[in-house]
């Protein structure tokens, strides 16, 4: 074989080994496919679990839980339209020239009345709360079988004298109310399942009254017995609604103020005397006591109530 085929046939075999070599370098950057695929893969994975979250909250079967604290806020109405005091033959009016006295009672309204309520389901059907409440309005005054006299010895008594524009007491009425109460979801004891839930209620607090009254200066505190029902609708796992009726029973006696009202800038105090007819004869004698009233007031609540 002559010297030139033999050159021709090594620079042939070097010309196909760097042949090979490039094809095995061109062939190196097939890794970079296999980290993109890794990367779409985590990307569906994120958002299977973004759907399985989803599917999770809309799966809520509303029901009544054991365990949860409780906490409402309501309002509503009380209704105050009773006697809150009574008194025959006691002062109503005094002026430098005479003193009047009659049949006097004083009557409340329906008040406003918002309340707040934090309690523990013990379990489904069963729970205990703490509750307290306050309750703004006026009461009215009404006065019948009037007497007027002046103010001077011996002086004769005058029957029916005309009523004042103010002589009637208008003023204001603030209750608070504070308690323990029970609440029993009777229909939860076989099936605690479902959005609207009736229960029963009742507990023991106590009421205080404070009244704007020349008759009375100090706050009223009466033992409060209540019994009620209402309805609770589960909006969503945290909310809920609660519509309910109280009835409350307590008993209500006023401490007679220490004097009817004062004069000449404090200096001169009229005494809060009552003018009986004994034998005849009136008699003119300080108040040293009111009849007790037993209160019955129904109260109405809607609350926006909250388990965690």
């Amino acid at each position: 074989m002559s010297r030139f085929v033999m050159s021709a046939l090594v620079l042939l075999a070097f010309a196909l080994s760097c042949t090979v070599v490039y094809g095995q370098a061109a062939e190196k950057p097939a890794p970079a496919a296999g980290k993109t695929f890794k990367l779409l893969r985590d990307e569906g994975t994120a958002a299977d679990d973004l759907d399985l979250a989803d599917e999770e909250a809309e799966a809520w079967d509303p029901a009544l839980k054991g365990g949860a604290l409780q906490i409402s806020l309501g309002i509503g109405f009380m209704n105050l339209n009773t006697t809150l005091l009574k008194h025959d033959q006691i002062i109503y009016k005094y002026t430098t020239d005479s003193t009047y006295w009659g049949d006097v009672e004083l009557k409340g309204e329906s008040a406003f009345a918002p309340t707040l309520r934090i309690g523990y389901n013990l379990t489904e059907w069963f729970a205990i709360e703490g509750w307290g409440g306050v309750s703004i309005s006026e009461y009215q005054g009404n006065i019948e079988n009037t007497h007027s006299r002046k103010n001077e010895p011996n002086a004769p008594v005058v029957d029916n004298p005309p009523l004042g524009e103010f002589d009637a007491e208008t003023r204001s009425l603030i209750t608070l109310q504070a308690g323990v109460n029970a609440l029993w979801y009777p229909l939860a004891m076989s099936d605690a399942s479902g959005s609207w839930h009736p229960y029963l209620t009742g507990g023991v607090g106590n009421m205080w009254y404070n009244m704007n009254s020349n008759y009375t200066n100090d706050t009223a505190s009466a033992l409060d017995l209540n019994l009620g029902g209402g309805i609770r609708l589960l909006a969503d796992r945290n909310i809920s609604v609660r519509a309910e009726v109280i009835l409350h029973r307590n008993t209500l006696e006023w401490t007679p103020a220490d004097y009817f009202t004062e004069l000449n800038e404090g200096t001169t105090r009229v005494p809060l005397n009552e003018y009986p007819e004994v034998n005849n004869t009136i008699t003119e004698r300080p108040v040293t006591a009111f009849e007790a009233n037993d209160m019955t007031i129904l109260h109405w609540t809607l609350s926006i109530h909250g388990s965690f």
